[in-house]
């Protein structure tokens, strides 16, 4: 297996073009190899080919030679998710499988539905299925900063159904998933919008969305900052000494990380038009941190009948430094702004 690329440019001009990869970008997939085996049409005494097929894994993207962000998808596992997302000098703070977690991938959504897990990864729990990867696009976003893109098309399938070739009749859920990427070096942000636009699946007439009070968006940090995380909300600093959890609402919650050398900050932002409102945070400190940004489905399960729609929008900023809790307000502001 070989991981894949996006390089973003630092100094160079870039191009306003969405279709051409920008000056000093580079977006390289992560590769799985398999063997296959060809002959070569009627003749019986025709030698053997061998050849090999590759398919991608993983997107990474780069700038300066830094991993901003990686998205993995890796065929035969549960779920998609992003892998990696650092600070503008390519400080990573997300965590996958930990070996007390083995299920928490870094920065992963996942719920119950129809009574399915989506959550946990054991026999019985459910299956994100992507069903096609649009490789990533690069632009410059309307303030001039440098984009990228990726898109893809999920089935959310019952165990059984995982593997078929065509899942799309057995699919509760089909997901459209974009995921844009926006790095604005003079602001010290890394920032990504995630956005799911969901429909019920053939499979069903009704699907019931529910689960635990952190499924939703969450998000796992190195551990090596689980010491350090100081959560707090647009309400200010919340106490999560002696185990503690929060579940309360509000525009974003964030989590800080007052490393001497680099310090840095974690927040997660909800649209207020997403079902059931201003999301519902799950912060948590001990005996790992964790922030989850949640619909309450554990108090309040939502059902949608086939055909239906919906959508779920979320902006996630890793901010190099120690924002202020105003400054976190004013970037939720402007994020409502540009999505009008």
């Amino acid at each position: 297996m070989v991981r894949a690329a996006c390089t973003l440019p630092s100094s160079r001009p870039l191009s306003r073009s969405s279709n051409r990869p920008l000056p000093g970008w580079h977006c390289s997939p992560a590769l799985a190899t398999a063997g296959a085996g060809g002959l070569q049409a009627a003749d019986p005494a025709a030698p053997l080919r061998v050849e090999s097929s590759v398919s991608t894994v993983e997107w990474k993207v780069r700038q300066n030679d830094r991993t901003l962000f990686s998205y993995a998808f890796v065929p035969g596992t549960f779920k998609p998710y992003v892998r990696t997302l650092a600070t503008v000098d390519g400080d990573n703070l997300l965590r996958d499988a930990p070996h007390d977690h083995l299920h928490h991938h870094a920065l992963m959504f996942a719920i119950r539905v129809n009574g399915i897990n989506f959550w946990e990864e054991t026999t019985g729990c459910g299956v994100q299925r992507p069903v096609e990867t649009a490789e990533p696009t690069t632009r410059l976003s309307p303030a001039g900063v440098p984009q990228a893109i990726l898109t893809q098309r999920l089935h959310w399938l019952a165990p059984e159904n995982a593997f078929l070739h065509d899942s799309t009749s057995k699919a509760l859920l089909l997901e459209h998933r974009t995921l844009t990427l926006t790095v604005d070096a003079p602001r010290r942000e890394v920032a990504l919008l995630w956005r799911s636009e969901f429909e019920v699946g053939p499979a069903t007439n009704v699907v019931t969305l529910g689960g635990a009070n952190y499924y939703g968006l969450g998000a796992r940090f190195l551990q090596e900052l689980d010491p350090l995380a100081d959560h707090f909300t647009a309400t200010g600093r919340l106490d999560l000494a002696d185990n503690r959890q929060d579940v309360s609402q509000h525009p974003w919650a964030a989590v800080a990380f007052n490393r001497p050398d680099r310090p840095a900050t974690f927040a997660l932002f909800g649209h207020p038009h997403n079902p059931g409102g201003p999301p519902w945070f799950l912060s948590m400190r001990t005996p790992f941190a964790y922030l989850s940004a949640t619909q309450r489905l554990d108090q309040q399960p939502r059902q949608y009948a086939r055909g239906q729609r919906f959508a779920l929008d979320y902006l996630v900023v890793v901010q190099s430094g120690l924002p202020e809790k105003d400054q976190l307000d004013a970037r939720h502001q402007r994020w409502l702004q540009e999505l009008r």
